[in-house]
């Protein structure tokens, strides 16, 4: 049986989330309920939850806010609960922490209880967590995407990343070094991972750093050179963006 709190500000959205655990997720106990980050705080430390069901935005203190004050000794899954927030969903994704869209759909909330049945006795929400609440202090190019592996997470700086590939249904990351990861991910979704602040698409398959553009050569057809030597193509369609994201036009 999973042990889970509510934290949300927002009465309607904790009863609702009650009935949809009570009708879909049997396996859920719902231990507490709290309409502010304090309530949270004091009943995390007090009930020792499995899960936590935490609402972004608060007022007086966000979810994010909240966790930095969390013991980390204490153990739990979270998955996050908000409204739809480009940057939010984006910092969720790179860094592997689950979420939820108000209003909650009842598929996705079976979904992520099944992933959460999975891990619910391991550290790697705690990490990937951590790596969420690092991610939203630092330079875009000092942050860390989270990639999955058969133990858990590798978490990759994305300035690290020279360039990703398309791959059929997965991605083909480069890293410095010329260490290759597969990621299982289209190329179109591992885009939305990455900050644009560093990305470009030059190529409906390649997506590149371009902090790690050595050169730009356009004899015989437009292409680039990597800092790790690897030529790759620049479609016409990207072209003209491409020299104006470098500063040529």
């Amino acid at each position: 049986m999973i042990r889970a709190i509510i934290i949300d500000d927002e009465p309607n959205c904790i009863k609702t989330f009650q009935n949809d655990l009570k009708m879909f997720c049997p396996d859920v106990t719902v231990i507490d309920t709290c309409q502010s980050a304090k309530e949270g705080l004091l009943s995390i430390k007090r009930n020792q939850p499995n899960l936590i069901f935490l609402d972004v935005e608060m007022p007086w203190m966000n979810g994010f806010e909240m966790l930095e004050l969390i013991d980390k000794e204490i153990n739990f899954q979270i998955i996050f609960t908000t409204a739809y927030d480009q940057f939010a969903i984006k910092a969720f994704k790179v860094s592997a922490v689950d979420y939820l869209l108000k209003p909650v759909d009842s598929d996705d909330l079976i979904h992520s209880i099944e992933k959460v049945k999975k891990t619910v006795h391991d550290d790697g929400g705690t990490q990937n967590v951590s790596n969420l609440l690092q991610n939203n202090k630092t330079d875009v190019k000092h942050q860390k995407i989270a990639i999955s592996n058969r133990e858990g997470y590798d978490f990759i700086p994305v300035d690290k990343i020279i360039y990703c590939k398309a791959n059929g249904a997965y991605t083909e990351i480069v890293l410095d070094g010329n260490k290759k990861i597969i990621l299982s991910k289209p190329l179109g979704e591992t885009e939305e991972m990455l900050p644009a602040e560093l990305f470009e698409r030059i190529h409906h398959s390649i997506l590149v750093n371009v902090h790690h553009i050595n050169q730009y050569k356009k004899t015989t057809g437009s292409y680039i050179i990597m800092n790790n030597g690897d030529e790759l193509n620049v479609s016409k369609s990207k072209k003209e963006h491409l020299l104006i994201r470098l500063g040529v036009k």
